[in-house]
This record gives structure tokens, C-alpha cells and sequence, in this order.
């Protein structure tokens, strides 16, 4: 009877042991790329180390906290929100006070930086040192971009 009982555990093993190889065989590739991506894996996080400059362009003495510095630098990560918005407001932390406003058609504007708002004059948002064609809640960075915000006065 003993016999028995291991010959019926080892078909059983046996039986088990082939079923599961063919349900991997037949298993559709859309489910094992399920498999491995959404239960094995982690989400992808989108992780950048950028330059943010603000460039004063002769208003530094009216800054709250960076008085007479001309240009300022800061080296930030951003992560999951790459965008140059996001950045500014990294950047800011701790270091000077950004305020904004946000407008349904293109986004988040910059109405202040470190003291200093518009009036006739504005922040212009340079993308790697060219005019941005994005706002900058639109406008993802990726690994060593750079933006400027510059006080541009060119219309008073």
C-alpha cells in the first residue's frame, strides 16, 4: 500500500508538472508582458537633473533675497513632474518665492520671481538658451536641460 501511495503522488506531480508547462506554452504574449510589466515591475518614473537660472537682467536690486546678484543658478531634480513649472518651483524652495497664476488657455504664468513681477516687463522662460515655445507647466525637461527665466524689460 505504501507503494501505492508514492506511485499515485509521483503521477500526480507528473500531471501537475505538465499542465503547467503547457498553460506557459499557451500563454499569449499580451498576458506574460502583463506579467512581467504591471506585477513584477515597478511603474516607470520619469527622474530628471536640471539647471534652473534666473537672470535678473538689471533688476537684482529690487530682489528679496538675491539682492545685486545678476545671475543665479541652481542644480535641481525633479521627479515625476518634469516640467520647467516644476523645476521653478524646486528651485525656489528654500531659496526665493515664485508666484503664478494659472490660465485655462496656456497654463501657468509667472507672475513674480524672488520679488520681482511684471508691469511693462515680464519672466521670459529660455529652454537650453532659446526662447521656449511651451509655458512652462507644458514644457517637460529631460536630463541636463537647462531653463532660464529671464526679466525681459524689451516693451517698457
Amino acid at each position: 500500500m505504501n507503494g501505492n501511495v508514492v506511485q499515485i503522488a509521483a503521477a500526480l506531480v507528473i500531471v501537475n508538472l505538465v499542465a503547467w508547462g503547457g498553460f506557459v506554452a499557451l500563454q499569449e504574449d499580451e498576458t506574460k508582458e502583463y506579467i512581467d510589466k504591471i506585477i513584477y515591475q515597478q511603474p516607470d518614473v520619469d527622474i530628471a537633473n536640471v539647471t534652473v537660472v534666473i537672470d535678473y537682467n538689471g533688476a537684482e536690486e529690487n530682489a528679496t533675497v538675491n539682492t545685486n546678484i545678476t545671475i543665479k543658478s541652481y542644480n535641481v531634480t525633479v521627479i515625476d513632474d518634469t516640467s520647467a513649472f516644476n523645476a521653478t518651483l524646486e528651485a525656489g524652495g528654500g531659496n526665493f518665492q515664485v508666484t503664478f497664476s494659472w490660465h485655462p488657455s496656456f497654463g501657468v504664468f509667472i507672475n513674480e520671481i524672488d520679488g520681482i513681477s511684471g508691469g511693462c516687463a515680464y519672466w521670459q522662460l529660455l529652454h537650453n538658451g532659446e526662447p521656449s515655445d511651451l509655458g512652462a507647466s507644458s514644457l517637460k525637461l529631460i536630463e541636463s536641460d537647462s531653463i532660464t527665466w529671464k526679466y525681459n524689460t524689451d516693451y517698457c
